[in-house]
């Protein structure tokens, strides 16, 4: 091995060995902050004369175990019938999707359908395109076919839009069949971590929450400053996000905006959901990384953290990749003391200290909630990190290899599992 590659491998293993101690301070002043920092202020409740005409829009594609039940919560919605209405988009279903929601259209006038052709461009980015042209209203809010809306959300939704820079809003998610199983309690802790602390942190420092395709709302103003909707990424909403945030706009978290919704239950159903989330996440770094950097009209700590938080898909392949380097060095280089010693420990410190950094966030959560005994399921939760490693790994191979190819990575739609009752 030449000296030049010797440096080369040294200088990649100190500079992700630095990131790994990123991740892991990231999340531990995350924490801390969201149990000293200041509280964020809570958005005002808007009077009914001054609330934005809203069109709810709801993709589905093969959902008739699902669709029923959130159909039933948005049609019992808090909120003006005036301007308020329902977009369901039938995306190509061949079950009884159409049927369930025609019939939901004949009995509720705010209850639009799109039947989509089975020629239609695939995948739910596509769908909700055909939704948001056939709307007018200045506010999109969406939810995924197996949520189930309480009937405040709405409301909870549009508040920060009295705010003229807010381009979009955030609500909680929060699973509603934690209880199923093992993988579903697993799930239910990272959910809580995710929503509970992390979010709401974001929310508080004036950073960059993460605006959600489900439990989400956009100002159409806004979606249309950016460039309108993106049909391409697999993570159409996080796309979104930093478009706004590049153009000088923010993302509102709505904490007491909670919505269910219905987690996997096998892990087959989770990897590809994780897959999905780690192609189009880190098609979203290549495209946005350096804008983001530069965004100059956000603060700098908002820009510094939401580029770190682009990298949160791409730190496995780096755990991979570490792992490769750290088993070919000392074999080149005599297996000194010295450079058994740099691997063993940046290594531990990449794929151990750095990996467990969210539990940190997770006990917040689970603390926050009032809820403890949630957290007695935190010892398994290396299977569901392992899962995701592995999902991750396979995704970012599979994006290279579309890019390399020239090839439009499909849509990989969850699964449901809910009975239709």
């Amino acid at each position: 091995m030449t000296a030049a590659a010797i440096v080369f491998l040294v200088a990649w293993n100190v500079t992700t060995t630095f990131l790994a101690l990123l991740v892991l301070l990231r999340q531990v002043a995350v924490t801390l902050l969201f149990h000293f920092g200041r509280r964020g202020a809570e958005s005002r409740p808007v009077p009914d004369a001054e609330l934005p005409r809203v069109t709810v829009i709801v993709p589905a594609h093969n959902e008739e175990r699902v669709i029923r039940g959130c159909l039933d919560c948005l049609t019992r919605m808090d909120y003006p019938a005036d301007r308020y209405e329902i977009i369901v988009i039938d995306d190509r279903s061949r079950d009884g999707t159409g049927a369930i929601a025609d019939d939901f259209a004949a009995r509720h006038p705010c209850v639009r359908v799109i039947h989509r052709p089975q020629d239609a461009a695939p995948g739910k980015p596509a769908a909700l395109l055909d939704a948001i042209n056939s709307s007018t209203s200045e506010v999109l809010v969406f939810f995924d076919a197996d949520y189930l809306p309480p009937p405040h959300i709405i409301r909870r939704l549009v508040a920060p839009f009295a705010d003229p820079l807010v381009g979009a809003t955030m609500g909680r998610v929060v699973p509603y069949n934690a209880n199923a199983n093992m993988l579903t309690k697993l799930l239910d802790l990272e959910r809580r971590g995710g929503y509970v602390v992390d979010q709401e942190v974001r929310h508080r420092m004036s950073l960059l929450p993460q605006f959600g395709g489900t439990t989400g709302a956009v100002r159409r103003s806004a979606l249309e400053a950016v460039g309108g909707w993106n049909t391409v990424s697999l993570a159409e909403d996080t796309d979104l996000t930093y478009r706004l945030f590049i153009a000088g706009m923010k993302v509102a978290y709505v904490a007491d905006a909670e919505c269910y919704e219905e987690s996997p239950e096998t892990w087959q159903v989770r990897y590809r959901q994780v897959k999905r989330w780690a192609i189009g996440h880190n098609d979203c770094l290549g495209r946005y990384f350096l804008a983001t950097l530069g965004a100059t009209r956000q603060p700098l700590m908002a820009r510094l953290d939401a580029a770190l938080v682009l990298l949160v898909y791409t730190v496995p392949s780096l755990v991979l990749l570490n792992l490769v380097i750290a088993l070919a060095m000392p074999a080149q280089l005599g297996e000194t003391w010295a450079s058994l010693s740099i691997m063993t420990m940046s290594l531990t410190l990449f794929t151990g200290i750095g990996n467990f950094a969210p539990f940190y966030q997770i006990a917040a959560g689970c603390v926050s909630d009032g809820q403890r005994r949630a957290f007695s399921a935190v010892p398994f939760l290396f299977v569901s990190s392992f899962t995701s490693l592995l999902a991750c790994n396979v995704g970012v191979l599979q994006l290279l290899k579309d890019k390399l190819l020239g090839i439009t990575t499909q849509w990989d739609k969850t699964q449901r599992f809910r009975s239709s009752s």
